[in-house]
């Protein structure tokens, strides 16, 4: 059965919350009741960094994509670079705009940057 401690016990009793974690009893901290946090016995696979849930987007799209497309993991970032520099060339000399500002503007209708 787990401990339960709210953030203030936590903040005024951390030595004595993380050594009953070291026992291998977890304590649940709770904010208003809620529970936010766990302190729990550590475990040579927390050093690994396979964590459950990202922590940005850009861990999750490329989770996503190293799934569908396992080659790319073999990519160097170099060759990532070169790859990626290329595909933007072939994108740009296919665009009717200069530039970000002039498709900006005309995504907006203001054609001629009138609407300053």
């Amino acid at each position: 059965m787990p401990k339960f401690a709210t953030v203030r016990e936590l903040k005024n009793q951390t030595t004595a919350l993380i050594r009953e974690a070291e026992k291998g009893k977890p304590v649940v901290v709770t904010r208003r009741g809620r529970p936010v946090a766990t302190l729990k016995p550590f475990e040579q696979k927390d050093l690994k960094g396979e964590e459950k849930y990202p922590t940005t987007a850009f861990d999750a799209l490329t989770r996503t994509l190293l799934a569908k497309h396992a080659e790319l993991a073999k990519e160097t970032p170099e060759q990532a670079q070169r790859e990626f520099d290329k595909i933007t060339r072939k994108i740009r000399r296919s665009l009717p705009f200069k530039s970000w500002r002039e498709m900006d503007r005309f995504i907006k209708g203001d054609r001629y940057g009138l609407g300053r």
